[in-house]
């Protein structure tokens, strides 16, 4: 019968043999008498006995010594008998009775015992004393020296770091694990914060596996680097509690494509034109002219696991001397290739994202208080006035020296308390370094063009 059978049929069978006519025969087996007093038959039964524990009233330990000769005369031979000075011992015996105290081994050298006898009734209020005593003594031997905890000494001992690190010769550092101490620096870079790209928001997104252009229809579709490197990701609000994401790709010959529209970003005046005419006709040819674009397809759709923003990650990116800006001139410049200074540069991420696969039939759900999309029309906009403006503004965090005093000041209403410790900031003693003043210098020069 088949283990996939629900159905059991269960038959009797009829025995329709006749008893024996004879009665049974006893048969007399020869057998060894001795293995049934073999006591292994009781080990079940006396694991599962539990023996009472018979116990007097002093608990084994006699309190009355009143039965003992001699105690009250300070005479307790009787409960400290001594040992038998003509008593024979075996050998092995004397070896047992002799206390065993073995000596500790460090590094294979053997070293006397150091005992310390503590009392076992010592006193914890005279500890806590001693103890408190000594942390006084500490408390005001630090309290000697006088350390300025003002807001103004701990920009001036920031500051301090950058000029001391930079007077230090690199071959001088050494690792500050012991265990490391023959390592040495081989080259240095200046930590730098990336001003070019500071506006831009950044998101880490940690997919279940390696994306691709893999879907239903066609689970065998690859994508190369650059392709995915254009992927566009479109969340979905779902519910307050859920959040979808849409994964797009570009086609592989659309690529340089998209280079061009790049390089051909429309104004945010023709915005109202390009949507005028992509909802009258979506396939327009005018399209193409007045929008350069290029078609997205919707490859899978994605579920949000977790989102906040990180607290350990961030991004670095190494220039090293002579590399050109990755960022190139607009075809109405003629400036050459900016040169960025040598360091590594960072940028903080907004937000980790992580992700897992859904269901096929989950977007069919979704799609019922969801739009969505199965192609998207994607090219570029150059941003408006307002947008520069708050770009600028996130931007001069990092890149504007006065930023920092003037939100001081915006939190003090009116004046800056660090400014105003002169004691504490001596501008006058900051020296700047090669490459700080080739960017000054070249800053000045680009104010003196401009007027």
């Amino acid at each position: 019968m088949s283990k996939k059978s629900d159905l059991l049929v269960r038959v009797r069978y009829l025995n329709p043999v006749p008893n024996p006519p004879f009665p049974p025969k006893l048969l007399n087996i020869s057998t060894d008498i001795n293995r049934l007093g073999e006591p292994s038959y009781l080990n079940h039964l006396a694991a599962s006995t539990q023996l009472p524990m018979l116990v007097d009233s002093e608990m084994g330990m006699p309190l009355n010594l009143n039965a003992y000769e001699g105690v009250w005369d300070a005479q307790d031979q009787a409960l400290n008998p001594t040992l038998d000075a003509g008593r024979v011992h075996h050998p092995i015996d004397i070896q047992l009775l002799a206390p065993f105290n073995p000596p500790p081994e460090v590094n294979g050298d053997s070293k006397p015992v150091v005992t310390t006898e503590v009392s076992w009734m010592r006193n914890n209020n005279y500890l806590t004393r001693k103890n408190n005593a000594r942390r006084k003594e500490a408390a005001e031997a630090k309290a000697d020296e006088v350390i300025d905890a003002s807001e103004a000494a701990q920009i001036m001992a920031i500051e301090r770091t950058f000029h001391d690190l930079h007077d230090q010769n690199p071959s001088d550092i050494r690792h500050p694990d012991k265990k490391k101490k023959g390592l040495r620096v081989v080259e240095s870079y200046d930590i730098l914060p990336d001003i070019d790209t500071w506006s831009n928001a950044y998101a880490l997104v940690r997919f279940p596996e390696r994306p691709s252009a893999a879907t239903a229809i066609n689970p065998a579709a690859t994508a190369s680097s650059p392709r995915l490197s254009k992927a566009i990701l479109r969340p979905i609000r779902e519910d307050e509690d859920q959040q979808m994401i849409e994964f797009y790709l570009p086609e592989e010959e659309d690529l340089s494509k998209l280079d061009q529209a790049y390089q051909r970003a429309v104004s945010p005046e023709q915005v109202d034109d390009i949507y005028r005419v992509s909802a009258e006709d979506p396939n327009d040819p005018v399209l193409e002219t007045l929008f350069p674009h290029v078609h997205y397809d919707r490859i899978r759709m994605y579920e949000v696991l977790s989102s906040a923003p990180p607290t350990k990650e961030i991004l670095l990116s190494f220039q090293e001397n002579g590399d050109v800006d990755e960022q190139a001139p607009s075809e109405d410049t003629a400036e050459p290739p900016r040169k960025r200074r040598k360091g590594v540069y960072y940028h903080e991420i907004n937000y980790k994202t992580l992700l897992r696969k859904t269901r096929a039939k989950r977007r069919e759900e979704v799609a019922i208080s969801a739009d969505l999309w199965d192609k998207a029309i994607v090219g570029y906009r150059r941003p408006g006035e307002d947008e520069e403006e708050k770009r600028q503004q996130s931007t001069g965090k990092v890149a504007d020296p006065n930023w920092a005093s003037e939100e001081l000041r915006r939190l003090r209403g009116g004046d800056n308390m660090a400014e105003l410790q002169g004691e504490a900031i001596q501008d006058e003693d900051v020296e700047l370094d090669e490459e700080a003043r080739k960017i000054e210098a070249a800053v000045h020069r680009e104010e003196v063009d401009e007027d």
